[in-house]
């Protein structure tokens, strides 16, 4: 991210007071931008070491307060008590934007005015026209996502701990395809597609093509499908008509295409009707009387707004019928050709898949879970690519948390069962590699046990890793297991534990922490 002209200032209360200056903003505004920004210089060690972000602080404080010297001329605070508060409720956010007059308003709190200084900013997320049964629902999630991605540093972090009830009343579908884009390619494409103004370059074919280099052809299409599904899916709230539509026309089309001599005679057909088509328009242009009648026909038919103005503009306009009929001509031999047939087939075979969401009876939930299962393969498949300790790691932290993302109000990734199955079984290969590495000190000769002890350590929201002690302790075949974060106890649970004291790798009753110093 390029460095801002405030990056080389520390006071942040100083900077923003300078831009504040220019803004007609209330006090209570004004106070509330100052806490906002202290909160997040406050939270944002703990945000980023959690979420494996590695934007600097400075560089994310300075993009709030350039958000609000670039793109927020007036701040109005809502009063809850106030008639105006039902604007913000019937759209059920934070704070309404108004981009063209740089206009936000918001709830009274710190949240809130992030929330609009966020969404204010313009997000281009760009789609190729190609994908236009997902185009506009894609480009909200993404718009959305980013709001709730940069929103999270004071959203569920407070300086002091990790909040996971806050997640509740956000938009999970949103949420889950911007983390699982961010985490399995980069945040910084994300960024990059966020801010590209340019209609170039096709942001979905380059995220496949990110998608099958890190994580090969089966699972970066399953993956990518299983987004598709879930963005229709999500879609149906609002366009189950306009989908159900475009799913008959797709259906048509490669039911068209399955028998392929039927399939090349109805072109045949078409070419034949075009031909004959452009022998017409040739014999008219080539004919005084007849251009005439023509027009006289034409005209006879269309209103006087619309009438065809001299027998001139109507050689033009047979002109362009004549070669949009050439065009199409061209594109039904190129539709014949063995490997454009094949192509085509497959594309509409891949739609066809997608859109299928909408006469298939299952709920929005199903497609959120298949969607992650899709993800969680992709973390799995590619653990053979780990050997570093920096990378155990790396993916140890992401995995953390990954399971604590909602799938729905009520659920996050580890209460489902079969995802939790998924997660249980990466942790368990990173813990092995980890201890054979030595990242992790090993509490247990036994292997089995030996994961159960650290799992219980990682699933905790302790920031810092490196502040984890574990003491040990066997009571009546139950092993106690206690989790410091420094010298403060965080977590005692229990396992049942059929084995002794010698099966233990470290002495019980005392702190041995969990990363190798």
């Amino acid at each position: 991210m390029k460095k801002s002209l405030f990056s080389k200032f520390k006071d942040y209360n100083y900077i923003l007071d300078k831009v504040l200056e220019e803004k007609r903003f209330s006090e209570d505004a004004k106070n509330l931008l100052l806490n906002m920004i202290y909160k997040i210089e406050n939270s944002y060690k703990d945000y980023s070491q959690i979420k494996g972000i590695f934007e600097t602080k400075n560089n994310f404080i300075d993009g709030i307060i350039d958000n609000v010297s670039k793109y927020c001329n007036y701040l109005f605070l809502i009063d809850p008590k106030k008639e105006e508060v039902k604007m913000l409720k019937e759209q059920n956010v934070l704070a309404l934007t108004d981009e063209r007059e740089k206009r936000i308003y918001a709830y009274p709190t710190e949240l809130a005015i992030l929330y609009g200084l966020i969404e204010i900013k313009p997000k281009y997320y760009y789609i190729s026209k190609n994908y236009y049964y997902l185009k506009d629902t894609f480009q909200g999630l993404l718009v959305e996502g980013t709001v709730l991605n940069n929103t999270e540093v004071i959203r569920n972090f407070n300086g002091w701990s990790w909040n996971l009830a806050e997640d509740t009343n956000i938009n999970h579908v949103a949420n889950m395809i911007y983390q699982a884009t961010r985490i399995l390619i980069d945040e910084d494409f994300l960024k990059e597609w966020e801010q590209n103004t340019s209609s170039k370059i096709d942001y979905i074919y380059e995220m496949r093509k990110e998608l099958l280099e890190y994580y090969g052809k089966d699972c970066s299409r399953r993956f990518y499908l299983a987004m598709a599904r879930l963005i229709v899916a999500y879609s149906l709230i609002k366009k189950r008509d306009k989908v159900k539509e475009e799913y008959d026309k797709v259906y048509f089309a490669y039911d068209s295409m399955k028998n392929k001599t039927e399939y090349i005679y109805k072109i045949s057909q078409e070419k034949k009707k075009l031909t004959a088509e452009i022998e017409v328009k040739d014999r008219l242009l080539n004919d005084s009387k007849g251009l005439i009648n023509e027009f006289n026909k034409r005209n006879s038919k269309l209103s006087d707004d619309m009438k065809i103005f001299n027998v001139s503009a109507l050689a033009d306009i047979l002109q362009t019928e004549r070669q949009k009929c050439i065009k199409r001509i061209k594109e039904l031999n190129e539709l014949v050709k063995p490997l454009n047939y094949s192509q085509l087939k497959n594309e509409l075979a891949e739609k066809l898949n997608i859109l299928s969401v909408v006469v298939e009876n299952k709920s929005l939930r199903s497609y959120a879970i298949d969607f992650q299962k899709e993800a969680l393969k992709c973390f799995y498949d590619n653990l053979n690519k780990i050997s570093t300790k920096d990378e155990i790691i790396d993916i140890i932290y992401k995995m953390r948390y990954y399971r604590k993302i909602r799938i729905t109000e009520n659920e996050k990734i580890e209460d489902v069962a079969v995802l939790n199955d998924y997660v249980q079984k990466i942790l368990k290969i990173l813990v092995t590699k980890g201890c054979k590495e030595k990242v992790f000190n090993i509490f247990c000769k036994d292997i089995e046990f030996n994961y159960e002890i650290i799992e219980k350590a990682l699933n905790t929201a302790i920031a810092n890793y490196e502040d984890i002690d574990i003491e040990l302790k066997i009571e009546d075949e139950v092993l106690e297991i206690y989790v410091y974060d420094n010298e403060i106890l965080d977590t005692q649970t229990y396992i049942k534990y059929p084995l002794t004291n010698k099966d233990l790798a470290v002495k019980q009753n005392k702190r041995i922490p969990m990363y190798v110093m």
